[in-house]
């Protein structure tokens, strides 16, 4: 069922796109015939929604992987630095140049990620 989404998406976007090039000649009016004006424009609003899509869930994704990294390695500012996520692909070269480098290792009581020779587990607090 996914894969015959995908070849309608797939086929109405070059089909959008056909439309668009034949509407650039003499004969305008038989290509908005053909599929509609319109639907080139659904199309392409269609297009810009995944793209934004795509941008926002890529977003969220840094913002949590910086929110669950910095946890692991004990930062005492790790639910203010998750916000340089929203710069983007960016925000997480920021994050990765500056944070405390080492191993993460599953902590021997509660099993989260912390980083090796923290004195306590950041997620449990034992040792």
């Amino acid at each position: 069922m996914n894969l015959l989404k995908r070849g309608l998406l797939l086929s109405s976007l070059l089909g959008g796109g056909a439309i668009n090039v034949l509407a650039q000649g003499d004969d305008a009016g038989a290509a908005c015939g053909a599929l509609g004006c319109v639907g080139g424009g659904i199309i392409y609003l269609l297009f810009l929604a995944i793209v934004f899509g795509g941008v926002i869930a890529l977003v969220v994704f840094i913002i949590k992987f910086i929110r669950k990294d910095a946890i692991a390695r004990g930062m005492p500012n790790a639910d203010s630095i998750k916000w340089l996520g929203l710069l983007g692909l960016i925000g997480l070269l920021i994050y990765l140049l500056q944070r405390p480098q080492g191993n993460i290792t599953p902590c021997p009581s509660c099993g989260q990620n912390r980083m090796e020779g923290l004195q306590q587990c950041p997620q449990c607090g034992n040792a």
